[in-house]
């Protein structure tokens, strides 16, 4: 119905289905397009049977975008009004980019205004590239081995490199460079000790 000033399609009981049994054929939301046009804003594709968004999706503060089974929602991704959130409730979460030689690429903040890459998971040369500076808190320790055999870390007032399995090699492969050993020189400075 029109009121007068917009038309209406209401239902007061049950459910409401709109439905196309055309082979193939699909339901198409328009709307202005803010020209004083006509834009698709939503299809419904009967025949790739998937829904096209042709405009932005625009979620309000807390409004969440729920996926999977669960009611609830398995993955949810939201914004609360201060912050962005990716939330999973079920299983693992994977990040992951089957591009060929395709990358991971984290950006965040350069503290100037700007973007800046702090870490490359790169998939054409296979390996992780940290860009900037990693720090790891007092008493956490950077681990190498598949049973944490090699250790390094900081406890507020002392550095510590622990080695549990095997031999520890001080290798220097650089043609004709050296292995120097410094500390204080007794005058706030460092000087080597054993070369």
């Amino acid at each position: 119905y029109h009121n007068g000033s917009n038309s209406y399609i209401s239902s007061g009981t049950g459910d409401l289905t709109i439905k196309n049994t055309d082979d193939n054929q699909d339901i198409i939301f328009q709307s202005d397009d803010g020209l004083g046009g006509v834009a698709t804003y939503i299809t419904i594709d009967g025949g790739n049977t998937d829904v096209d968004f042709h405009k932005n999706l625009h979620l309000l503060d807390n409004v969440y975008l729920k996926v999977g089974s669960n009611a609830g929602g398995d993955l949810q991704i939201y914004h609360n009004g201060s912050h962005s959130l990716i939330s999973n409730q079920v299983g693992s979460l994977f990040l992951r980019n089957q591009t060929d030689d395709g990358d991971i690429i984290i950006q965040a903040d350069d503290g100037s205004g700007g973007d800046a890459t702090y870490m490359t998971f790169d998939g054409g040369l296979g390996y992780t590239t940290v860009h900037k500076e990693m720090r790891f808190d007092d008493v956490i320790k950077a681990t190498f081995g598949a049973s944490s055999d090699l250790q390094l870390s900081h406890n507020g007032s002392s550095s510590t490199l622990g080695n549990f399995t095997g031999d520890l090699y001080i290798t220097q492969y650089a043609d004709d460079k050296d292995i120097a050993f410094y500390c204080d020189d007794g005058s706030g400075g460092i000087t080597a000790y054993l070369t």
